[in-house]
């Protein structure tokens, strides 16, 4: 991994860079879906329990959490799946926001990045240190990382959730982890990519609603769940609150003229101190 700096980050992805994204996401989700499927599969919850009562504690909890799924009237078989989209888009936004932490050097000891020993430098240490077996190193270390995360960030790395209660197995962690590979650092310094991840893994969601004639009450909502560029939303709050405070304070005269920046220099704009000092040049976006 690279020193992180502003010069190495980017406001947004490009066109080529957002489309192999997506690319990768599709990948992911279909490795990791398959391999929770598979795991639920094979404690026989491709069906639904017929006696509830006998289950262990393991499997009962996995049997509650996808009833939870079904709480609207959905079958077992929607629910399961509901479940499974719901473990795999966990699993996958958690490493991808690991894999931005690290190129951005948040985290001393990289737990999605694969040396040529087959180890995570995180899990090396274990295996050094406290003398984990390797194969139970590897997802200790990303256990760890996530339970330290969830002081600062609980709602993507709380591993009490239901969504935790199945892990990818080994070979399917470190070939998620591979594939993050595919992308490079750059892309995963820009500001906006872990908003493309979402709208990637949850676009097969959004199409599916899409195609029905007809909305359910509970489907407008995703149907309506998409990613905002970041600076459609600068486009709204320069124009919004930006713009009331510059007629407040009697500052609209200080805002760039609009032909002296193009829709790109608006788009890649960084916000810093030393690129926007004072409200005026932040609103940049401003139309007259």
């Amino acid at each position: 991994m690279t020193d992180d700096s502003l010069s190495q980050r980017k406001a947004q992805l490009d066109k080529a860079e957002r489309e192999h994204l997506e690319d990768v996401v599709e990948e992911l989700r279909e490795r990791v879906e398959d391999n929770v499927r598979y795991q639920l599969t094979q404690k026989g919850l491709d069906d639904e329990p017929e006696g509830p009562d006998t289950l262990d504690e393991d499997i009962e909890q996995l049997v509650e959490a996808i009833e939870l799924e079904g709480v609207d009237g959905h079958t077992w078989d929607e629910a399961f799946e509901q479940y499974v989209t719901g473990v795999g888009y966990t699993i996958v936004n958690r490493l991808a926001a690991l894999r931005c932490m690290e190129v951005r050097d948040f985290i001393d000891e990289e737990v999605t990045v694969f040396k040529e020993n087959g180890l995570t430098p995180a899990a090396e240490t274990l295996v050094h240190e406290e003398f984990l077996l390797e194969d139970e190193a590897i997802l200790e270390a990303y256990h760890n990382a996530c339970d330290e995360l969830a002081e600062e960030i609980e709602i993507l790395f709380d591993r009490s959730s239901s969504y935790s209660l199945v892990d990818p197995d080994d070979d399917t962690f470190e070939a998620l982890c591979g594939m993050l590979d595919d992308v490079p650092d750059e892309v995963w310094r820009a500001d906006d990519v872990l908003g493309w991840v979402y709208e990637y893994y949850n676009r097969p969601v959004v199409e599916a609603l899409d195609a029905k004639n007809t909305l359910e009450p509970d489907d407008v909502g995703p149907a309506n769940q998409f990613y905002t560029p970041h600076w459609v939303v600068r486009m709204l709050a320069d124009n919004s609150l930006g713009k009331l405070y510059l007629e407040a304070t009697e500052q609209e005269s200080s805002v760039p003229a609009a032909e002296e920046l193009s829709i790109e220099e608006r788009k890649e704009r960084l916000v810093t101190p030393e690129d926007a000092p004072g409200v005026p040049e932040l609103c940049e976006g401003v139309i007259e």
